[in-house]
């Protein structure tokens, strides 16, 4: 994972909205917002780096099969860990700090977050913000793959407690599934807890390809292997701008010296993951599942209006669709990120490499 300003070129701009929200002490929470393997997580750890943020908990949902009310636990224990680990001097202030609060044991740089008491969440945040108090500097959390966290109850009311009375802290959330933290965040839902609170937000798109063949290029050259134009355009084409399969691609080549099997090994490493991940979005829905695949079926071949893309499925199922029905379908894939509208009112893949993982789906 990118740790280094020098590695992160391609997203200037948005490292330098980062910085100023991490900056500016009337901030108080950024969202970072992007399909899967575009750089989210590495965008806000070389923003880490590059502004010197010492005190930070990082809150990976991934690092978990699943985020439940019981596995946050185990997630939160993790992050004040790892914490603990990178605190330098502040160390003993905040190993004293976090074992004031009942339910969290402190031992060396270990911290075990003891399930069961719901209220320890916010309890451990007010500790930290006394660390930001005593310290004169702030204490930012990091939520890696933000929406997942929302299967906790009374996530997003904590998040709006933390905004509203915790001085010191700031909140950085990062999603790929655009529509479920938009959900989140309380957008276009007034009784959402945080509905209406000033959110910094951060949109991480696809390379272009004249960046996409700039961000091979150099690769290469710093690994000393010298690629054909036309290996690299047919990799650009491919893997449609996202950094996570580019940067896959770029590494494959280096240890196989093969373009052909350096390209089929990215494939075949995204069809797998867009197969479980899919996969799990259709084992709740398996009423439905036909044609949630019929929808990606089609998107598959190319981008589609809404009718075009309406008159496609109808056709694969074999029979008409309501509209309202039609366009909550389209509403939920758009919101597990598998789906996108372009800004020409198109629909498309999310991710050019999952046609592969529907294509072998049934």
């Amino acid at each position: 994972m990118k740790e280094e300003p020098s590695e992160f070129y391609n997203y200037e701009r948005q490292l330098e909205t980062l910085g100023m929200g991490l900056r500016d002490r009337v901030t108080r929470l950024i969202a970072v917002k992007g399909v899967r393997r575009i750089g989210k997580s590495s965008l806000v750890r070389v923003g880490f780096k590059l502004h010197n943020v010492k005190v930070h908990a990082v809150f990976d949902a991934r690092s978990v099969p699943v985020v439940t009310s019981e596995s946050v636990f185990e997630v939160l224990s993790r992050g004040l860990t790892m914490l603990l680990e990178r605190a330098g001097g502040l160390r003993g202030l905040i190993a004293s700090l976090l074992s004031r609060v009942e339910g969290v044991s402190v031992g060396g740089v270990r911290v075990e977050v003891t399930p069961g008491r719901p209220r320890v969440l916010v309890e451990v945040v007010e500790a930290l913000g006394r660390v930001a108090a005593e310290a004169g500097e702030p204490v930012v959390l990091f939520f890696d793959e933000a929406q997942d966290f929302a299967a906790v109850p009374g996530f997003a009311r904590m998040l709006a407690h933390i905004y509203d009375y915790v001085d010191g802290v700031k909140i950085v959330l990062a999603g790929s599934e655009v529509g479920l933290l938009d959900r989140l965040l309380g957008r276009r839902d007034p009784k959402a807890p945080l509905y209406g609170r000033p959110i910094l937000e951060i949109v991480m798109e696809r390379l272009p390809p004249e960046r996409a063949r700039g961000f091979l290029e150099r690769g290469f050259s710093e690994l000393g292997l010298e690629w054909p134009g036309s290996y690299i355009e047919e990799a650009v084409e491919s893997l449609d701008g996202i950094p996570g399969w580019l940067t896959a691609y770029g590494y494959y080549s280096y240890i196989t010296r093969s373009h052909p099997e350096a390209l089929r090994r990215v494939v075949r490493e995204a069809s797998l993951l867009a197969r479980d991940e899919l996969e799990s979005f259709l084992s709740a829905r398996r009423q439905a599942r036909h044609r949630y695949l019929t929808i990606l079926r089609c998107l598959s071949s190319r981008p589609m209006s809404w009718s075009e893309l309406k008159r496609c499925v109808e056709a694969g199922l074999g029979r008409r669709l309501n509209n309202s029905q039609y366009t909550r379908y389209l509403h939920e894939l758009q919101d597990y990120s598998f789906i996108e509208k372009t800004g020409e009112g198109l629909y498309r893949l999310a991710d050019p490499l999952l046609r592969h993982a529907v294509a072998g789906l049934h």
